[in-house]
């Protein structure tokens, strides 16, 4: 035979073989068959495969085949990751999206580059006069000035802002005599609006506004009302000793005889005015408006300082987010630098960054004190969110590069102390009890502190219990931990039978725990539940989730598999919460490309993915009507992660 025809029949029976081999790559693929194949061994589903004739050709790339599955996997975990690092809003659990994270481009040209023009900022003449609306009575003109400075696009200044912050803490109610189209909840929510808008048309991510902003965090309550108060420590952190302080005494903190001297003088000074004649000057001294913190109900002084607080957490909640978008690598080393770190790490710490300081503990007992004495969810709520940046800021102390990879999520022993300590808190408070530890958990905003608190609590029941991984959950399932608990419902009055006097009652420091702690099926069952959502939002398992099983649905297709769960990514019939999984960024900027990725995290993930399933299935198997009952929430929240999950 020619050796042109060898050749010609040698490539002809080659061809069969290459063809059926692309034709099964094409067919893989998509199907992601390595995975749903280990979820189906897992459950026994799996019909058992055929098996190959001796005479079927061996393909030649047959090997190669379950790498293009490893590989789609290896990259959509990579995707979703670096998704995930640059979503600052989930990360630092915020209410809103700052201008900023939705105009990278623009603000990288406008506020970050110097080579950009300078803020144009109030006039020296303006700034004095702004001010001395204050001095003369008239608050509502300071305001008005505060909006006209902000529509000529002028930044108001540190001395504004803080005077701002001084006027909402301050301001007494108007006497009646005077006949005012405002009254005192005006004032201050009107200021409060005027500063968040300084915030949002002036961020803190503005190159030449740094020193600005930290003279705000670390301004100074010079109203004589706080000469009491360590002005060192600056303002955030006096306005939180001052919430401290309230949330166990009533007394004043300032001296009492300093307060009683000026009344009884003003009031002989009143009586031989109006013994002599009464006139304009006598009327306006017992009638004018009064700046004096320490002349306010109890009430009144907790809303005003939540009020101030709230505006200082959004301060800090931009500029740490704008930070960790503009610090991707070097992160430990410059958030450890006082020239580049953010206004939390030097508001929290002074060299030793990282570390668990008085400070935090502070945090962390009026934030357990406020859940155990049930104040206010709005106000609980601003202080969970400066626990939350808080707690990013500790875990980025943490980083540590390899090779400019960044593992991630990483939670590593400074992280563990930390969440440790916040427990030891909590166990050690006189209000301890089940009520109260769920309630500060679903008050956390952080799914890490929320995953440690739930594993320290039911550690107090089962020394050996571990949430690690979505397999710990799925072994609670299975072994019913839930009956062994009593099934009366609790009381979830866990302080006291009686209504509080007070919506912001006073810490008893003598109040006797209870010496046995209960838990309840239902809160167990729900605290289980809390512990799987925390761990799902933590390592973002959700959009992994869709990203590998629901896949588009193709507008035309010749073979289908049942084996694969398809659905449509429509919006339309899918709209998950945003805290579930984050909506799909365009910018590919915000995809940070430097999570380190290994094979082991792969399976591990993989992992996690096949016992979600695996819930699924025992939670549909459930018959009777109290089982479903007690796991209805457990249904809702596998909906939202697997949209092809029906709810009966």
């Amino acid at each position: 035979m020619s050796a042109p025809k060898h050749y010609t029949r040698a490539a002809a029976k080659t061809v069969p073989a290459q063809s059926q081999i692309e034709n099964s790559v094409v067919h893989i693929t998509p199907k992601l068959r390595n995975i749903t194949n280990t979820i189906k061994m897992s459950t026994g589903d799996e019909s058992p495969a055929k098996k190959k004739k001796k005479s079927d050709p061996i393909p030649i790339q047959e090997c190669r085949q379950p790498s293009e599955p490893e590989l789609i996997a290896f990259d959509k975990l990579r995707f979703v990751l670096g998704r995930h690092y640059f979503d600052v809003c989930q990360r630092l659990g915020l209410d809103y999206v700052p201008y900023c994270v939705r105009n990278i481009a623009e603000c990288a040209q406008r506020h970050v580059c110097k080579r950009s023009k300078r803020t144009r900022c109030v006039g020296l003449i303006r700034q004095t006069s702004t001010h001395d609306q204050i001095r003369e009575f008239r608050p509502d003109q300071f305001i008005e000035f505060l909006n006209q400075a902000i529509m000529r696009h002028e930044f108001i200044g540190a001395e504004l802002f803080v005077a701002g912050l001084q006027l909402m803490l301050t301001l007494n109610q108007p006497s009646v005599e005077l006949e005012l189209e405002y009254g005192v909840v005006d004032i201050v929510i009107g200021t409060g609006e005027v500063l968040e808008k300084c915030l949002k048309y002036f961020p803190p991510c503005r190159w030449d506004l740094r020193p600005a902003y930290q003279c705000i965090v670390f301004g100074q309550l010079d109203a004589q009302c706080f000469e009491q108060c360590d002005q060192r420590e600056g303002l955030l952190r006096n306005v939180l000793h001052l919430i401290e302080h309230y949330i166990e005494t009533e007394s004043e903190l300032v001296n009492r005889p300093c307060t009683r001297k000026r009344p009884t003088k003003r009031g002989q000074t009143f009586e031989d005015d109006e013994m002599v004649s009464y006139n304009y000057i006598s009327w306006m001294l017992a009638n004018r408006l009064r700046y004096d913190f320490n002349k306010l109900s109890r009430a009144e002084r907790f809303e005003r300082l939540f009020a101030v607080l709230q505006v200082l957490v959004k301060l800090l909640e931009m500029d740490f987010a704008m930070w960790i978008l503009r610090n991707p690598t070097k992160t430990q080393q410059n958030l450890c630098n006082p020239s580049r770190s953010p206004l939390v790490a030097q508001l929290v710490w002074n060299g030793d960054y990282g570390s668990v300081n008085l400070f935090i503990k502070k945090l962390f007992q009026i934030f357990i004190n406020m859940n155990a004495l049930h104040y206010p969810k709005d106000d609980i709520a601003v202080i969970s969110r400066l626990l939350s940046i808080v707690t990013v800021a500790v875990n980025l102390c943490e980083f540590q590069h390899s090779e400019g990879q960044i593992q991630y999520p990483c939670v590593k022993d400074n992280s563990l102390h930390y969440a440790r300590q916040l427990w030891k808190t909590l166990e050690s408070s006189g209000y301890f009890s089940i009520p109260l530890c769920l309630s500060t958990i679903r008050n956390l905003r952080s799914p890490f502190l929320r995953l440690q608190l739930a594993e320290h609590l039911f550690q107090k029941f089962n020394r050996s219990m571990n949430l690690r991984n979505v397999r710990s959950f799925f072994q609670q399932l299975l072994s019913r931990c839930w009956l062994d608990c009593a099934t009366d419902e609790p009381d979830e009055s866990f302080s006291s039978h009686r209504q509080p006097a007070s919506i912001y009652p006073v810490l008893n420091t003598q109040h006797t725990r209870l010496k046995v702690s209960e838990i309840y099926q239902k809160q167990y069952v729900d605290l289980l539940l809390i512990g799987l959502r925390a761990y799902c939002d933590m390592h973002q398992l959700p959009a992994y989730f869709r990203e590998i099983m629901i896949q588009p649905a193709p507008k035309t297709s010749s073979t289908t598999d049942d084996t694969v769960p398809v659905a449509s990514s429509s919006t339309t019939e899918c709209s998950p919460d945003a805290r579930i999984v984050p909506q799909i960024i365009p910018d590919e900027r915000m995809i940070f490309q430097g999570v380190a990725m290994s094979g082991e995290l792969v399976l591990e993930y993989r992992d996690d993915i096949k016992y979600l399933l695996l819930i699924e299935q025992q939670l549909k198997a459930l018959e009777s009507t109290e089982d479903k009952t007690l796991f209805r929430e457990w249904m809702i929240f596998l909906s939202e992660v697997d949209p092809t999950l029906s709810i009966h």
